[in-house]
């Protein structure tokens, strides 16, 4: 059976900047998540271009002999309601999500599920994973819950609810059909000791 593994980055170094690097915890972080995934059939790393992320990537790509490709499908974006949806989101959440930056708004998830679908598209159709083969995707917290609800056609609002780790692992496994179950969510064991 083919898998999608989501990973959210590991420890970004501050929040002030616009695309930081990594926390000296988050390389610590990044090299147990690799240990982690290098007995895995990983067959493709794809990767966020923000730094974080990429830092993170090519830590798990180096530990398994592999390359990891930046993919704008993993950028780094947040989910907001659209004027007519916002009754689809919980009240209190919406001053939170009047806040969220203008170059990270993705409107109703727009891009983010058409992402989602280009990823199960290329996995099931053009052959990206065959069976038995990972496919890594290292990305955000909210591009994780966001594609975690989008496997389960979860309501909108649903990815509010789903807070994701640093350097955790959420495993989606292929069913027939293009469909995907999550079979492990925010997975951090390979932290105990970090």
């Amino acid at each position: 059976m083919s898998r999608i593994l989501l990973v959210r980055h590991a420890e970004a170094d501050g929040h002030d900047e616009v695309d930081p690097a990594l926390s000296p915890l988050g390389v610590r972080q990044a090299e147990a998540l690799a240990g982690r995934l290098a007995g895995e059939n990983i067959r493709q790393v794809l990767t966020s271009p923000r730094r974080r992320a990429r830092q993170t990537a090519d830590l798990i790509a180096r530990r398994i002999g592999r390359s990891a490709t930046s993919s704008d499908l993993l950028e780094d974006r947040t989910p907001t309601p659209c004027a007519p949806r916002w009754n689809d989101y919980p009240s209190h959440r919406w001053e939170w999500l009047r806040d969220v930056p203008d170059d990270e708004r993705d409107e109703d998830g727009v891009m983010l599920s058409a992402a989602w679908s280009r990823i199960v598209e290329q996995c099931s159709e053009v052959g990206w994973l065959s069976a038995d083969e990972t496919l890594v995707l290292v990305t955000h917290a909210f591009v994780v819950s966001w594609f975690v609800c989008r496997a389960l056609d979860a309501p909108p609002a649903a990815w509010m609810l789903l807070p994701v780790a640093n350097a955790s692992i959420t495993e989606l496994a292929a069913r027939p059909h293009g469909e995907y179950a999550v079979v492990g969510f925010n997975d951090v064991g390979h932290l105990v000791r970090h």
